[in-house]
């Protein structure tokens, strides 16, 4: 079931999140992510859009979608049992509705999120390097989602 989340998917969102940018990002330390755990608190709360996928026999989330500033895809987490059913895609499609247009950033080594994006139409259209992180940070952009 996909729904608006709510304040009590919070705590299960971080550690999606959390799973989520740790083994996508083998670079980087677990302590690393922990120390922007609350940067990801503060998108979450002035995110214009978050989804939630539940399972049927459950109403925890097993994967999330956040936008900011109404196109920016901020962070897009599916847990690892859920990985592979199209759940991602139904994501993006939820938030796409009534956008010409949405973006994403994402890490040089962050491979499976950058091959996802571009699945569904997604275009390289800058790279920064990031000193923090060691690594150039993707822009994506998507003009019409595809499914």
């Amino acid at each position: 079931m996909f729904r608006v989340a709510k304040c009590s998917d919070l705590i299960r969102m971080e550690q999606l999140w959390l799973h989520a940018v740790a083994n996508s990002h083998p670079s980087l330390p677990r302590q690393f992510w922990l120390n922007h755990l609350d940067e990801f608190r503060n998108d979450c709360r002035r995110s214009s859009q978050c989804l939630v996928f539940t399972s049927r026999h459950s109403a925890v989330a097993e994967a999330f979608i956040t936008l900011l500033d109404r196109r920016k895809i901020a962070h897009l987490c599916v847990s690892p049992l859920f990985t592979g059913r199209g759940i991602g895609t139904r994501l993006i499609a939820g938030v796409s509705r009534g956008k010409p247009q949405l973006q994403a950033q994402v890490f040089r080594e962050n491979l499976r999120t950058r091959y996802f994006l571009q699945r569904h139409g997604f275009i390289e259209t800058r790279r920064i390097y990031n000193a923090e992180y060691g690594q150039h940070q993707i822009q994506m952009s998507c003009d019409r989602v595809t499914p």
